[in-house]
């Protein structure tokens, strides 16, 4: 990987807006009109910022009839196994974004969220307690 290509992926990663947006896409696919009800921010700049996401090569989508749904790129490359790293350590720490995974978590044990699991292993132990969703490794 080129410097250019490094440094297209840290900028499109280090915006707070993207860096929410990531915190969540570790636990799997997620729509964005979830993505968006859990940040309580508009449609708009949720979709702006997961386009800077794709273009940067973080985040892929896919079409599931009318919704669009995002996930962190396969775990295989080197970037994204980084980055998945960097969030699994520093995510938690952060009150902004746990209180985002808290509502993520809230939503969808209530059914209002629906997440799609990555092929990504789980570890029990690394979940929050009493929490439902996995936590990737």
């Amino acid at each position: 990987m080129g410097v250019e290509r490094l440094d297209q992926l840290l900028r499109a990663a280090g915006d707070a807006t993207r860096l929410r947006l990531l915190n969540l896409l570790r636990f799997g696919k997620i729509c964005v009109s979830d993505l968006q009800a859990v940040l309580g921010i508009p449609q708009p700049t949720v979709s702006r910022h997961l386009a800077v996401l794709r273009n940067a090569g973080l985040v892929s989508d896919s079409r599931r009839g009318t919704r669009i749904i995002y996930g962190l790129l396969d775990r295989k490359a080197p970037q994204v196994e980084a980055l998945r790293e960097l969030l699994d350590k520093c995510c938690p720490l952060d009150e902004r974004m746990w209180a985002d995974f808290e509502r993520f978590e809230l939503a969808v044990r209530s059914g209002k969220c629906r997440v799609e699991q990555d092929d990504v292993a789980t570890s029990e132990s690394d979940q929050p307690e009493g929490s439902s969703v996995k936590t990737p490794l």
